[in-house]
């Protein structure tokens, strides 16, 4: 039996979980980000660059976008989109859940972010919220500078592949079967960063969570407020390949 890649595995896996969630959709319903310091980086700095680099008839497309985990603020600000992932699954559950926003403008695509099957130059923005790990590096990057119009953008939100206790946080996971070999090795770093600088031109970063592990079980105790200040003053003056989160703002406006 030929044995399956990393590709079908992850695939298989996010079917699996949507045609759970589609079986029970009565109970099913989308995570919503709440006040925390796990969701703060979404809720705060991504979700805030997708509504503040929309404009009227700007087209969106959103990578490896799941269950639509993150496609609330995409729904409620653009018109034209097109949402792509290895699953139809996850595709359909989007669609089940949010089928109350859905017009002739918005589009589904079941596909691989390696080779996106889009021409050259046709989106304004370019989304994605944890996806990045699942396709070759070189491949996405270059993938997702193809689609983007001159001057187009891409915002993405990603786990950094740096701060030792992370790396074994996700290992274990490996271990455990919740992750590839491959997605191990793809996670993003601060050198891929700057392969996005180089490609893109223009390009901002905002790191987030570099003491997330003790802060997030103190805000428990002292508050999310409280921790949130702590939390923006360690992001500020601690070295960057400490973060658990980045958000990136990439500009298309090299060749």
């Amino acid at each position: 039996m030929k044995k399956k890649s990393d590709v079908d595995i992850e695939r298989e896996r996010y079917s699996k979980r949507a045609k759970i969630n589609t079986l029970n959709s009565k109970n099913f319903q989308v995570k919503k980000r709440n006040n925390n310091l796990i969701d703060a980086p979404y809720i705060e700095i991504y979700f805030k660059s997708l509504i503040r680099n929309s404009k009227k008839g700007f087209k969106i497309l959103e990578i490896c976008c799941g269950q639509g985990e993150c496609s609330g603020p995409i729904l409620e600000n653009y018109q034209d989109i097109t949402f792509a992932d290895i699953s139809k699954n996850s595709l359909d559950v989007i669609k089940k859940n949010y089928s109350y926003f859905l017009t002739k403008s918005i589009s589904f695509k079941e596909c691989n972010i390696e080779i996106l099957p889009f021409e050259h130059e046709i989106f304004d923005i370019v989304a994605c919220a944890g996806g990045l790990s699942y396709g070759n590096n070189k491949l996405v990057l270059n993938e997702i500078h193809r689609v983007l119009k001159h001057n187009g953008i891409f915002i993405c939100i990603d786990s950094l592949n740096e701060n030792p206790i992370y790396k074994l946080n996700r290992y274990v996971h490996y271990l455990r079967g919740n992750r590839t070999k491959s997605t191990l090795k793809r996670m993003p770093n601060i050198r891929l960063l700057e392969d996005y600088e180089r490609k893109f031109g223009i390009t901002k970063i905002n790191y987030s969570g570099t003491l997330i592990w003790i802060l997030y079980p103190l805000s428990k105790i002292i508050g999310y407020k409280k921790s949130k200040i702590l939390s923006d003053f360690f992001d500020k003056n601690l070295p960057k390949w400490m973060s658990f989160k980045f958000i990136m703002e990439a500009k298309k406006i090299s060749e």
